[in-house]
């Protein structure tokens, strides 16, 4: 299995771009194209008889993931409304709030990570941080001021979505 890239998930493109890039891997090796059979040097057992499927495979694990299933999973958004109450991270200590307002005013005053579970909100300590993959101080998670409801930079929370979505659908 391939080692997964350390910036893959800060440079996922859209899945219709992914499946664009194997289509023009494919034509390109059945162009007899020596550096594009090259790439396909990657496939353990890889057939005489190239198809798309084999492609799309080639460009998950350039891009980092071990299959063509993962990358896709990670390239289409997850909807993250309740993916913070899991099994796995059930058992922190949370402060529940009916409305965003209420839990940025407790975040304001008591810090920690704000976090959205359906039409609510919640608080929980920076504890949970690494249970998700990351260091407390974790830049991306400073930037957006640990608000992942209404972040300070949306840049660094499409980072974050990015890395959670690969990492949460396959650890929860």
């Amino acid at each position: 299995m391939p080692k997964m890239a350390k910036n893959a998930a800060h440079d996922l493109k859209s899945i219709d771009t992914y499946k664009r890039d194997a289509a023009r891997l494919l034509k390109a090796v059945r162009a007899d194209d020596a550096t594009a059979r090259t790439r396909f040097s990657r496939l353990e057992n890889a057939p005489a008889g190239l198809q798309l499927k084999h492609a799309l495979t080639v460009i998950a694990h350039e891009a980092g993931f071990p299959t063509w299933t993962a990358l896709k999973n990670a390239a289409e958004e997850v909807d993250f409304s309740e993916i913070f109450a899991a099994p796995g991270l059930k058992d922190s200590i949370n402060h529940w709030f009916r409305n965003y307002e209420e839990a940025k005013a407790h975040q304001t005053a008591n810090g920690g990570v704000l976090l959205p579970y359906r039409t609510q909100a919640f608080v929980t300590s920076l504890e949970i941080l690494p249970r998700l993959g990351y260091e407390k101080d974790d830049p991306d998670w400073a930037d957006i001021g640990y608000d992942f409801i209404r972040p300070a930079s949306e840049t660094a929370l499409a980072r974050i979505k990015a890395r959670l979505s690969r990492r949460l659908t396959a650890k929860f």
